[in-house]
Parts: C-alpha cells; sequence; structure tokens
C-alpha cells in the first residue's frame, strides 16, 4: 500500500475538490494519507476532513511560518490532541532559518513541545525546517525535560 504522509488537504486551494482530491489519490494506489497540520488552532478542520474520509489521518502541530501565532500552546494541549483516533502524528514543527518567517526566537517553543509531546505520546514527529548550517541550532537536537535527545 503506498501512503501520502505528507499532504495538506485543507489549504484553500482543496476547499471546492477535495472529493476529487482524495478520489484521485485512491485511483492512482494510495491507500492512507496523512493530513499535516500547519497550527494547532486550526486543528477542528483537519478532523473534519480525517473523519470525512475514512482513508485519511491527520497530525497536530504548528507548522514553523506560524510558530509566533501559537507560543501559548505547549506539550500537554498536543499530547491531549492525540487521543482523537485520526491523529497520527505531531507536527508539522521545526525550526525555519531561511524563510524566516517567525522570529527564530518564537519557533524554539513550539519545536521543543513538539518533541516532548512526540516522546511523551508515542506518536511520530513530523518536522520541518531549513536552519542555517552554520547555526548552533542546526547542530544540535531539541532539548527536551531539560535532556538533549538524539
Amino acid at each position: 500500500m503506498l501512503v501520502d504522509s505528507h499532504c495538506h488537504l485543507d489549504f484553500p486551494d482543496f476547499k471546492d475538490e477535495l472529493d476529487g482530491v482524495v478520489a484521485r489519490a485512491r485511483a492512482a494506489g494510495i491507500g492512507r494519507m496523512v493530513t499535516i497540520s500547519t497550527r494547532v488552532r486550526r486543528q477542528a478542520d483537519l478532523l473534519a476532513i480525517a473523519e470525512r474520509f475514512p482513508d485519511v489521518f491527520c497530525s497536530v502541530g504548528t507548522h514553523p511560518h506560524h510558530a509566533h501565532e501559537e507560543l501559548d500552546i505547549g506539550t500537554a494541549e498536543l499530547v491531549e490532541q492525540t487521543r482523537h483516533p485520526k491523529v497520527v502524528a505531531i507536527g508539522e514543527a521545526g525550526l525555519d532559518y531561511h524563510y524566516d518567517n517567525s522570529p527564530r526566537d518564537a519557533a524554539s517553543g513550539p519545536y521543543g513541545w513538539a518533541a516532548e509531546a512526540a516522546i511523551g505520546s508515542d506518536e511520530p514527529g513530523v518536522s520541518a525546517g531549513w536552519p542555517d548550517a552554520a547555526s548552533p541550532e542546526a547542530r544540535r537536537p531539541p532539548v527536551v525535560d531539560g535532556n538533549q535527545r538524539p
């Protein structure tokens, strides 16, 4: 079975043709799809899509481009969201030092919380980002519970 492990079915481009998008994926041999979260505050939209299609699942998390918008969402809330049977991953989280759509210091909180939530919930993490190769953050794993994780 083929799995599309990273799609964004909640993006506005697909709103009016979501049934067709999913049907074309099925016709192409895609057996499962994971629509990836970019904002925790839009989780209800992702869950509505995942619940509408039996072969669509979702993640929960904050994309680094929107990290500055969700600084109040921490590990506990992410772990709680994973209890829904259609949530199969944490993220999309990361550090974006290429586009810099969020202040760099803002992204580290959601990235660390996502790593903690992935560990605490046993869900896989979905990471995104473009760290500056010269930055210490690019060479260092996130700090979780005060300890660096490999």
